[in-house]
């Protein structure tokens, strides 16, 4: 009989966050209770190990111990993408460093999800994060608007006209992505002010 890890390791490959609902989805003709059997038995044996509450992976042997998986990967796994649907993005301070418009790596990360029922919620941080907020998104969020929403969320809290030309650069590379279309069809999900900071865009050509 295949052993439980391995089976594991055939879906999910190893030193991949591996969500509990996911393991039990993998054995859909075996009971809760024997799930969480068969986690700790992998576990005591060193095959599988526990990130956090809800969240496994398969380690690997390296020089320096055994392996575990990165707290962005982690993140993405947990809030940010669903198999091959996109549910969510790193925002606030995180989003202008990762789009390129700042070059300050905040100790704090704020997430929007789809999986985030609440306007705003900090959960238990890991990874070297201080602090870890989740905003509810103010539409769904999916690969096809996911960059418009980002757009939106970046010029709503930033002031463009202070932007530098590599700054304003990176701001017209992430509209380019998005598309004008869709920025403004999601617009409408903002306040006044994010209309209001579009008229900007529109002066300085960024959405040109």
């Amino acid at each position: 009989m295949e052993k439980f890890a391995d089976i594991l390791k055939a879906r999910f490959g190893e030193n991949e966050p591996i969500l509990i609902e996911e393991i039990i989805a993998t054995f859909p003709d075996i009971s809760r209770q024997s799930i969480y059997k068969r986690i700790n038995a992998a576990m005591e044996e060193g095959s599988l190990a526990r990130y956090d509450r809800g969240i496994y992976y398969l380690p690997i042997e390296t020089r320096i111990g055994k392996s575990i998986p990165s707290a962005r990967k982690v993140a993405r796994k947990r809030w940010l993408e669903a198999g091959d649907d996109t549910i969510g993005y790193i925002s606030g301070f995180n989003l202008a460093n990762e789009v390129g418009v700042s070059d300050q790596v905040p100790i704090t990360l704020e997430v929007t999800t789809n999986k985030e029922s609440m306007r705003v919620r900090d959960v238990k941080p890991f990874g070297g994060w201080r602090r870890i907020t989740l905003r509810k998104p103010r539409r769904p969020i999916t690969k096809r608007n996911v960059d418009a929403l980002r757009f939106l969320d970046l010029i709503t809290q930033e002031s463009i006209q202070f932007y530098d030309e590599w700054e304003m650069a990176a701001l017209k590379e992430l509209a380019r992505k998005a598309g004008r279309t869709m920025i403004y069809d999601c617009s409408t999900s903002y306040p006044a002010r994010t209309a209001r900071k579009l008229a900007e865009c529109e002066r300085y050509h960024v959405l040109d």
